[in-house]
């Protein structure tokens, strides 16, 4: 817990999601729980990786991931780096 919380992302412009998550799923990586699957561990530890305007981002619309954690991911990538700002750079 200590190490997913070490690395934080609050949504503010200045992070890249991408980079978070990168680092959020090596640390899960590092981490088993038997009975559970590496997706399923991402889907519970996420939240704890989040502050601030992120964590009411994530509060708002886990629900409607169903547990997916593709799903999750991709929502996330694109609301806190949208296509326009890809099609920006």
């Amino acid at each position: 817990m200590t190490l997913v919380q070490g690395n934080t992302f609050s949504g503010r412009e200045c992070e890249n999601p991408y980079h978070h998550l990168r680092e959020f799923e090596q640390v899960c990586s590092c981490m088993k729980i038997p009975g559970m699957t590496h997706e399923t561990l991402r889907c519970k530890l996420f939240p704890f990786s989040l502050v601030e305007l992120a964590k009411q981002w994530y509060t708002t619309h886990v629900r409607s991931m169903n547990g997916d954690w593709n799903t999750l991911r991709d929502h996330f990538c694109l609301n806190y780096f949208p296509l326009s700002l890809i099609c920006t750079l």
